[in-house]
């Protein structure tokens, strides 16, 4: 199958706003359920851009009905979305849908999946402020502690972990009585800390990427100096992810457009590495083999990985006309496509772009999913 043949548009979104931020629920009932995060940043009359107080966005909830259409559920009017990440608790009764969303304000928010008389939507159950002395500083990216197991029995020992555009990591414990404690900030890079990821291994560690091309790795143990400092990078490290089933493998990838694969006991030198011709802006695990990634490569679309061996681009979606920023995998299965009266598909994705501010739902056509 040629790697153009992987993807199948079913739907296009306008978001209006330039569109940076898509994920995926993980949680039944609500698998068919998404949401797509933007930015904007708004001129004054003389042209230039005041960077207080002008940035402005949406987080938009969707669903996909029949056929592999989008349906709009809810519309937030917010600040400018820079990332997102959701959860699942499970304990007894108490079944809980949190999303954490990272904003151009620099604050942390926690919104909860509800669904009462048949509308499902977001409700707003927290919020803290990443730097109370500093309103410029904006919040860029995201992870919760517990994402190598979206679903969770408990609330806790959660953590997330936050990265700023004054290159710091601030560090959260999320209690279910619906508080958000800040139990520290850090120095991580001189630039901006474009990325943040917690080992899904281990709750104490956790990772970072900056504009000073810098990989570091943390552990809350041993304080806040990082316990590794990788300078392999020759540009800004803009993505991490942790493999949730291979307990020692990590991807980054950076603005000098090569994806590399590490193994955590020896993060000195890559154990590969690809060139993907495109800054890479997020990778994304696939939620079923855990084998592929998938990559926002910026100008260079969109790309699947196989990181079996050596590592092989087998997907390419250029449909986007704009800088491609957010991707994320549905966890809907083939069967799951096929009852959304798709005609083909293994399962769907998602993915957006800046410029031509879209959201686009595709099918992908090859074996994936587990049987």
């Amino acid at each position: 199958m040629a790697v153009e043949e992987v993807f199948y548009t079913l739907d296009e979104f306008d978001t209006e706003f330039p569109a940076d931020s898509v994920e995926w629920c993980p949680a039944e009932p609500f698998r068919d359920v998404l949401v797509c995060g933007t930015y904007k940043l708004i001129e004054n009359k003389e042209g230039a851009k005041d960077e207080r107080c002008k940035r402005i966005g949406r987080i938009y909830l969707l669903r996909v009905t029949d056929g592999g259409k989008l349906q709009v559920l809810q519309r937030i009017h917010t600040s400018g979305v820079l990332d997102m990440k959701w959860i699942h608790f499970m304990d007894g009764e108490n079944n809980r849908i949190l999303l954490a969303v990272a904003d151009s304000n620099g604050y942390l928010q926690i919104y909860e999946l509800k669904e009462k008389e048949s509308k499902t939507e977001l409700q707003l159950i927290a919020e803290e402020r990443i730097d109370d002395d500093n309103e410029d500083v904006m919040a860029l990216s995201l992870d919760w502690s517990t994402r190598g197991c979206v679903s969770r029995t408990s609330h806790l020992n959660s953590h997330i972990a936050v990265s700023d555009s004054q290159g710091r990591i601030s560090h959260f414990t999320w209690h279910e009585t619906d508080n958000l404690i800040k139990d520290f900030t850090l120095r991580a890079h001189e630039f901006q800390a474009w990325i943040v990821a917690f080992d899904y291994c281990s709750d104490n560690i956790f990772y970072s990427g900056g504009d000073d091309n810098k990989f570091l790795t943390f552990d809350t143990r041993t304080g806040s100096i990082p316990v590794l400092c990788n300078s392999k990078h020759t540009s800004g490290v803009t993505s991490i992810h942790s493999n949730a089933v291979k307990p020692f493998m990590l991807a980054t990838g950076s603005y000098d457009e090569i994806l590399r694969l590490w193994d955590k006991r020896n993060l000195k030198r890559p154990t590969s590495e690809i060139n993907l011709k495109g800054g890479i802006w997020r990778l994304k695990w696939d939620p079923f083999t855990h084998q592929y990634l998938f990559a926002a490569c910026m100008y260079e679309g969109f790309k699947i990985v196989n990181s079996n061996y050596d590592m092989s681009i087998i997907g390419h979606y250029n449909k986007h006309c704009g800088i491609s920023y957010g991707c994320d995998w549905s966890l809907l299965k083939k069967e799951d496509v096929s009852r959304l009266k798709v005609s083909s598909g293994e399962t769907l994705i998602s993915t957006c772009s800046y410029q031509d501010c879209a959201l686009k739902l595709s099918a992908i056509n090859f074996n994936i999913c587990e049987s």
